[in-house]
């Protein structure tokens, strides 16, 4: 009884996961404030070296402070844009396909260690279908 708890367990944690993380991709950033924080990000690297200018008379300490700078919040600028859709094949998306090949894992381990090798075997064949269903066959298509 406690190994059917935690299966369902994993589920209820699996689900209220899965819900949480489809409200965020499907939550739209609002474009005003995206547009209007890139303009004043820019406004204020592109004015910098003038403000820095009147306040040190060395060249290089200058070029290097802007260039620190510039490069931070142009940085902090990207990972902005990358976090604003973690979902997707870039390498540095969430793999959802490695998460849910591990929940899978875990069903067929518990099945096969409550219900026997014929459940697990039906999981198996059921998933198989499943992932056949979204692929499409290649057709022979000779010109």
């Amino acid at each position: 009884v406690p190994e059917e708890l935690k299966l369902l367990s994993y589920v209820s944690d699996f689900c209220t996961n899965f819900q949480g993380l489809s409200k965020l991709i499907t939550t739209p950033f609002p474009f005003p404030l995206v547009q209007m924080s890139r303009t004043i990000l820019f406004f204020w690297v592109f004015t910098l070296p003038m403000a820095l200018i009147t306040d040190t008379a060395e060249m290089v300490q200058v070029a290097v402070i802007i260039f620190f700078v510039t490069y931070g919040f142009l940085g902090l600028e990207y990972v902005s844009i990358e976090l604003d859709d973690p979902f997707g094949e870039d390498p540095n998306d969430f793999n959802t396909s490695g998460m849910a090949q591990a929940v899978y894992e875990d069903m067929y381990l518990i099945l096969l260690k409550f219900d026997g090798i014929e459940y697990a075997n039906m999981l198996s064949e059921e998933m198989s279908k499943e992932t056949n269903k979204d692929v499409p066959e290649a057709s022979d298509n000779n010109v």
